[in-house]
């Protein structure tokens, strides 16, 4: 479907629930803290994809409420309540008919971390990290993806609620490896007060995936296309690439 017949669908949507549009006033979105697209800096809720979000939200003139969650919480809750918004959350084929999706917002690239100074780790391929203790975030796509491609026992995953604990941990050396997008493990490891390039990618995992705002599919459809219509106005406006300059480079 061309950019014209989908705005005309979703105009056509709001001419059909014009009660149900103005009743829909308010929308409450979860996230997690992934730097930089989503974390909590001074008591406040900021990064990449909140500000789009808030971007689309106000475009669309709707009351947004942002609550920042462990991701597997945040995930659970929006599966269970119709008007929610998760963000920022990976679209693979098993999440597809579970939500109503938006975007994308941000793509994606997902590797394997190590501490650089550690010769001792040697990764080449999936096999070899049967060597190691992997860190993973509970509940993340990628960590869902990464335990379906490898073979490696329970005892060797280390799970973490989130990113930064993640992260930590990899410094500590309590764990060998993470599994990081590139951008956050940067972003982190500088929040950390450490330099990027203490950490060395030793493995690609996934290119193919994209991030994207997602909705419990059981939200009421004008509130949908009203989100819609305003993703679309703050693609066009120039508005997003502004955000990845500030926040991705």
């Amino acid at each position: 479907m061309d950019s014209r017949s989908r705005l005309a669908n979703i105009c056509l949507v709001l001419l059909i629930f014009p009660f149900l549009s103005s009743a829909a006033a308010e929308l409450n979105a979860f996230t997690e803290s992934l730097p930089p697209l989503n974390y909590e800096e001074n008591g406040v809720i900021t990064g990449y994809a909140t500000e789009l979000l808030l971007a689309t939200t106000q475009a669309a003139k709707i009351d947004t409420n942002i609550s920042l969650l462990p991701w597997a919480r945040a995930y659970q809750t929006v599966l269970a309540q119709p008007n929610t918004l998760i963000f920022s959350i990976t679209r693979t084929p098993e999440r597809e008919p579970v939500f109503e999706w938006i975007g994308p917002i941000s793509s994606r690239q997902i590797f394997v971390y190590k501490l650089r100074e550690r010769k001792e780790i040697q990764v080449k391929s999936m096999s070899d990290l049967a060597k190691y203790k992997v860190g993973l975030v509970r509940e993340m796509a990628s960590t869902k993806d990464f335990i379906k491609q490898s073979e490696i026992a329970d005892d060797k995953i280390d799970f973490a609620p989130t990113v930064e604990s993640n992260m930590k941990k990899l410094f500590m050396k309590r764990i060998d490896v993470i599994v990081s997008q590139d951008w956050s493990a940067a972003f982190l490891a500088k929040s950390l007060n450490r330099k990027p390039d203490e950490l060395e990618a030793v493995l690609l995992l996934d290119k193919q995936h994209s991030y994207y705002f997602a909705l419990n599919n059981q939200t009421d459809p004008a509130l949908v296309a009203k989100l819609r219509l305003g993703y679309e106005a703050v693609q066009k406006s120039g508005q997003m690439d502004k955000l990845k300059n500030k926040y991705l480079h």
